[in-house]
């Protein structure tokens, strides 16, 4: 069979390299030329990272043609494939710095609308300027100067930190400015008590996030607290318009390739940019009509006008953390891929699903899912694979799961996430939204890992859950980690604490069942 591979590419070498990527993103894993990604526990937002970490490696592929052929062998011949029709053609143009967005020689986008995702959990809130993210990281014995000058570069290179919202006749809309406006602040803690710097932590961490302006700008601070022998912390907050978190694993990539190479005397050689977030932006269905008012009250842009959310307060919330045991855990990451042919996003979906349906009697649950949007229909003719910015799409399921085994809720989940989604009503609010964040592990050799300190919450407390019923879970080192938020109005039998002792157990009897070997 005539593969059209040109005989001088060393497939062999292609998935060797490509084997020992996987591992790296798959927390060191033994991969093997005929492994299937996702079979390994990878993810959605794991190919993110995949992405980037092989293209470091000089492997280019993108998010889809991982999802399309998801074993090494077949992912090396698509390469393969790729450095043939390549071959002599010369490299493509470099990161191309300035005012312009995205790729080189894409058209700037100019303004354009905001998602359905962003009009319900930005526009509508009372204080949209406190939707942030943030990382506090962990670090040790880096010049404070070349920090300074490795963030900056990477602020720059990424050009959804330059983008503001504006008003027109036609609504709230999204623009590019001409500068990022990016600066460091430092802090020299080294000789104050533990709670001291603690405390300093909070209190500035606090105030860089109140300074966060999506309309005029910055759309990102940080500042660098020197603790002595404790090390030091970087704190980063950016607008939530600007970052995603699958953002973060880009950017935090893109810093500790930029501090190695300052350190060595090396110029910065930032990867090139892909397709700008405008362009992904603009190929969605546009979103409900978002207006922005003037400037009223103590707070700047308290009153915009927009969707209404679905739940009460943030402050009125009642909110439980599930850590789930280390043993149940593994099962699920190495089962229910293997056994039932499905990601832990639908596990978790369908836990919270019947967690929902038996504390409340009921036999259906509607629920919002956040979708990273970066391996959605939009996206085919674009690569956004390190392009930063807030790509969360929302996704409605209906769930048919009171009676339902949860191993068949579970198959019906990922069904359902895979195939025609429920339209998106932004007028209807579903009880629960469901927010999977993927898996999340500190290298030993990361520059940057998680640190303990509080910085406090990314959300104004007298901003609005975004339904009556929050879950966000993520696989943080060995365990699945999941919030569970309710709000003040929800039903007794719903509240956080009897949601949070059912969905364990949902999970802890579905391990229970692989491990078993139940049909």
């Amino acid at each position: 069979m005539d593969t059209g591979l040109d005989t001088n590419v060393n497939i062999t070498a292609v998935e060797e390299l490509l084997a020992a990527v996987w591992s790296e993103v798959l927390d060191g894993v033994p991969v093997s030329r005929s492994d299937n990604f996702f079979d390994l526990g990878g993810d959605s937002l794991l190919i993110i990272e995949a992405v980037a970490v092989a293209r470091e490696e000089g492997l280019e592929f993108t998010p889809l043609e991982l999802i399309e052929y998801q074993t090494v062998a077949e992912l090396a011949a698509r390469i393969a494939l790729h450095e043939t029709s390549a071959a002599g053609a010369g490299a493509e143009a470099g990161a191309g710095a300035g005012a312009g967005a995205g790729v080189a020689g894409e058209a700037d986008p100019g303004e354009f609308p905001l998602t359905a995702a962003q009009a319900r959990f930005c526009l509508a809130q009372p204080h949209p300027q406190h939707v942030t993210q943030s990382v506090l990281w962990r670090t040790d014995g880096l010049d404070p100067a070349l920090l300074d000058a490795a963030l900056a570069a990477v602020v720059e290179h990424h050009d959804s930190f330059r983008l503001r919202l504006h008003h027109t006749e036609a609504g709230a809309r999204l623009r590019y400015d001409d500068s990022a406006r990016f600066e460091l602040e430092r802090y020299d803690l080294s000789t104050d008590p533990a709670d001291r710097q603690a405390a300093v932590i909070l209190a500035e961490a606090t105030r860089l996030r109140r300074e966060l302006d999506p309309v005029a700008g910055p759309l990102v601070r940080a500042a660098c607290f020197e603790l002595g022998a404790a090390g030091q912390r970087l704190f980063v907050t950016a607008h939530h318009l600007a970052v995603d978190s699958a953002s973060w694993r880009i950017l935090r990539g893109d810093l500790s390739r930029s501090l190695r190479r300052l350190e060595l005397g090396e110029p910065l050689d930032l990867p090139a940019k892909t397709s700008s977030y405008g362009s992904w932006a603009q190929r969605l269905a546009p979103a409900p009509r978002a207006e922005l008012t003037e400037p009223q009250g103590s707070l700047p842009w308290a009153n915009w006008e927009g969707a209404e959310p679905g739940g009460a307060p943030i402050w009125r919330a009642t909110t439980v953390t599930v850590h789930t045991d280390e043993e149940v855990t593994a099962t699920l990451l190495g089962r229910v891929r293997s056994e039932l042919g499905v990601g832990m996003e639908a596990v978790v979906v369908a836990a919270v699903a019947q967690a929902v349906a038996l504390a409340n009697g009921i036999d259906r649950v509607r629920v919002d899912i956040e979708r990273h949007g970066r391996d959605t229909a939009a996206a085919a003719q674009l690569d956004i694979s390190r392009t930063t910015g807030w790509f969360t799409q929302l996704q409605t399921v209906l769930l048919a799961s009171g009676v339902a085994p949860l191993r068949t809720l579970v198959k019906s989940a990922d069904q359902e996430l895979h195939g025609a989604a429920v339209e998106f009503d932004p007028a209807a609010v579903p009880a629960v939204l469901v927010n999977y964040l993927g898996r999340f592990t500190d290298r030993a050799e990361e520059l940057f890992t998680e640190a303990a300190e509080a910085t406090g919450p990314d959300r104004h407390p007298d901003n609005l859950l975004s339904h009556p019923i929050e879950v966000n879970a993520a696989v943080d080192g060995a365990r699945l980690v999941t919030v569970i938020s309710c709000d003040g109005t929800a039903p007794t039998a719903s509240a956080a604490e009897a949601l949070a002792v059912a969905y364990s157990a949902l999970l802890a009897q579905l391990a229970a069942e692989l491990r078993g070997g139940t049909s």
